[in-house]
């Protein structure tokens, strides 16, 4: 009888052992018996120093060890931050430090969505994640503001932590994933050296016309380095500024003199200037097309003669 007794007791205890995960066997049972059977499963085997009972690990004295789910990253940041713009940083290289894109920058900063132009020791928003760091209106709702970035509203509830749809005005909150509209093209380039025409120092024509065969390239459309990779086969990246050094490393001959099929780079613009060498004529003059210097996405023809863009050229890549 008492054998079957401590059997009985054996299957209980390892039945009870089996069905919980957190409950210790020794609130379960007299402390005499688990004192002296340790841990049992349901075929009465004794381990006193505990052990693996299925799926279930036992410590001493049938404490259940609970197997603990270790983060391996960071936990995801749900506030935007202030980042303060280094000396030679662009919003490309921001964008890339915190993966995120230029665009979503841009979205972010409302002085940024005419201008994609940055100087050191700007203060600019950034958002944790993709999408768009906004700051609230009084009219603003939760479901306006997912319709208007592309955005289920209860994503915008969720990542920010609200108790409500109504967001008082001046919250800033994180759109994640949203999508911003589309910005404005940049004005021309003469327009950024302050001319009020483009008459005042070149003789200048737009032209209709055209494209050169490479127009599948990797510059955006619209722009300097565009137009002129369409003419040319440019294996190098960088704004336009920097093409003479990039295509000097890549081999590409350079120089100062003006050749029909050259590109000129200069530095008449922040992120510099491209064009392509149409003609150099008999007066040492040189006449080039280009992109984005009349308009932005206008191709036009522009006479220069020696000396006249100074220090501004950099050369021409042959």
């Amino acid at each position: 009888m008492r054998i079957n007794r401590y059997l009985t007791h054996a299957v209980v205890l390892g039945i009870a052992v089996a069905m919980s995960s957190y409950a210790s066997v020794d609130r379960q049972f007299p402390t005499y018996l688990t004192a002296r059977l340790g841990a049992v499963n349901a075929e009465a085997v004794v381990a006193s120093g505990g052990g693996t009972f299925g799926d279930i690990s036992l410590g001493r004295y049938s404490t259940i060890i609970k197997p603990l789910s270790i983060p391996t990253s960071a936990p995801v940041n749900h506030k935007p931050f202030s980042y303060t713009v280094a000396a030679g940083e662009n919003l490309g290289a921001i964008a890339s430090k915190f993966h995120v894109s230029v665009a979503e920058i841009r979205w972010s900063n409302t002085n940024l969505i005419s201008s994609d132009s940055v100087a050191t020791g700007d203060q600019i928003t950034i958002p944790p994640v993709h999408g768009i760091v906004v700051t609230a209106k009084a009219s603003d709702t939760v479901e306006g503001l997912g319709g208007k970035y592309q955005v289920d509203p209860q994503v915008i509830i969720d990542f920010n932590r609200l108790r409500s749809s109504q967001v008082p005005a001046g919250t800033v909150l994180v759109i994640p994933g949203g999508v911003g509209g589309a910005f404005p093209p940049p004005p021309a380039l003469y327009q950024l050296l302050g001319r009020t025409g483009t008459s005042v120092a070149y003789s200048v024509r737009v032209v209709g016309c055209c494209l050169g065969p490479y127009v599948n390239n990797k510059f955006p459309a619209g722009w300097c380095t565009y137009y002129v990779a369409t003419k040319r086969n440019v294996t190098w990246n960088g704004d336009a500024g920097y093409w003479y050094a990039n295509a000097s490393a890549q081999g590409y001959p350079v120089g100062p003199t003006p050749k029909v099929g050259s590109i000129m780079v200069t530095w008449e613009s922040w992120a510099g200037h491209v064009a392509y060498v149409e003609a150099v004529n008999p007066d040492g003059s040189w006449t080039v097309s280009e992109m984005n210097w009349v308009a932005f996405n206008v191709i036009d023809e522009r006479t220069i003669k020696p000396g006249q863009l100074g220090q501004k050229l950099v050369g021409f890549i042959y």
